[in-house]
Formats: C-alpha cells, sequence, structure tokens
C-alpha cells in the first residue's frame, strides 16, 4: 500500500509541473535552423542504343592487296632496213676458154658465204673461203681460184685474175680462205658479182680439169647498197 501511495504521489507532482505557465527568463531561444537546400532530382537515362536491322546481311567489305607482280618491259624489235631491189643485167654466154675440160675432176666446191660486204655501216663477211673435194689423179699438182668482178647493172667488170693456190690435206680436200683486200678494185663497184672458177694443174700448169663457173651466187656489196 505504501508503494501505491508513493506512486500516486509522484504522479500528481509531475502533472502539476505542466500546468505551470512558461516562465520567460527561463526560455532560451535556440539557434535558428537554415533550412539546407534540396537537391533536385536528375531523371536517369540511357544513351540512345543501334537496334540492329535483323533484315540485313552483315558482308565483310574487300580488301585490297597490293599486287606483287613486276611490271615486264617488252623490247621493241627495231624495224628492218630491206634493200631496194633493182632489175640485173643479162649475163653474157659463159666464155668457151671456161668449159671443163673431162672428165671433171671436181667432185663438189663448198663456200662459206654467198654475201661478200664491204664498207664500216654494216656486218657481214669480209672473207670467202672454199673447200673442194678433187678426184686423185696422178699428175695433179696445184688447185688455184680465178675470180673476176661483174656489176650488176651494167657491163663493167674486171679481168679474171688470182691464181691463189689452195692448201690440201693429201687427201683429196683442198682449202683456201680469200680475204675482201686481195680482191683488186672492189672499192669501185657498189654491188657486183663475185664470180670465180677452180682451176686443177699438173706442176707445169698444165690445165687438167675446172670447176663449173660460178657468176651470179655469190655477191660483193657495199653497205649503203645493201641499207640504203
Amino acid at each position: 500500500m505504501k508503494k501505491l501511495a508513493l506512486i500516486l504521489a509522484v504522479v500528481f507532482a509531475l502533472s502539476g509541473c505542466t500546468s505551470l505557465p512558461a516562465i520567460p527568463f527561463l526560455q532560451t531561444s535556440g539557434p535558428a535552423q537554415t533550412a539546407s537546400p534540396q537537391r533536385t532530382a536528375t531523371p536517369y537515362s540511357l544513351d540512345p542504343t543501334n537496334t540492329p536491322d535483323l533484315f540485313v546481311l552483315n558482308t565483310i567489305a574487300p580488301t585490297t592487296t597490293p599486287s606483287t607482280e613486276t611490271a615486264v618491259v617488252t623490247n621493241t624489235a627495231l624495224p628492218t632496213l630491206t634493200a631496194t631491189f633493182r632489175p640485173t643485167i643479162t649475163l653474157e654466154p659463159i666464155d668457151s676458154s671456161l668449159f671443163t675440160p673431162s672428165p671433171n675432176l671436181f667432185i663438189n666446191v663448198v663456200r662459206s658465204t654467198d654475201q661478200i660486204v664491204w664498207g664500216s655501216t654494216c656486218e657481214g663477211a669480209r672473207f670467202i673461203r672454199f673447200t673442194a673435194s678433187v678426184h686423185r689423179v696422178r699428175q695433179l699438182r696445184f688447185v688455184t681460184l680465178w675470180y673476176r668482178l661483174q656489176d650488176k647493172y651494167s657491163s663493167r667488170h674486171t679481168e679474171w685474175g688470182g691464181g691463189a693456190i689452195f692448201l690440201d690435206n693429201d687427201q683429196g680436200t683442198y682449202f683456201y680462205t680469200l680475204d675482201l683486200s686481195q680482191i683488186q678494185r672492189y672499192r669501185y663497184y657498189e654491188d657486183a658479182w663475185f664470180q670465180y672458177q677452180l682451176v686443177a694443174s699438173t706442176i707445169t700448169q698444165k690445165v687438167l680439169g675446172r670447176s663449173v663457173a660460178s657468176r651470179d651466187e655469190v655477191s660483193l656489196t657495199h653497205c649503203k647498197a645493201l641499207y640504203p
């Protein structure tokens, strides 16, 4: 009972304090509170996204591969100069002194070229080499070369001359090389036939046989006539 009476006394005391008027000097004003600035919420938005077109096929762009091939330089052929055609003269009948006595000792005669040239502005043979196969007879001692120049467009010609002696191999083969410088008066002929004949003879120069005279098979020509 005592505890109950004590509790009731405390309750009455507290209720009396709350009913007292406010005493000014006992009340102190606290510091004025400044309203803090309110943050404005910024709405968050995502960057626009690229929506792929499902109906478009992605293809790889073609790449350019640098060429590794080396450019080929072609050589252009130079024009070939062709000699101007001119009609040649008709040769006179062969001299009877050039006929071959029978029997014919010459089996065959081979030459190295059909064209001898002179001058400094072209290339070509400046010599002619002969090889002759001859029947071996008892009195045969010499095989000699005789020749002349005959102009192709007039009656001009040199006289028969030469008499160059062939070498032999003691087996019936004779050979000789005639150089351009050995042909007399060749500078007076721009375009001529080199006519020749081989003669077989004894040690006393008695003719045993002659080859068939070549009259229009070999030419001797200046460079300017070949390439005007």
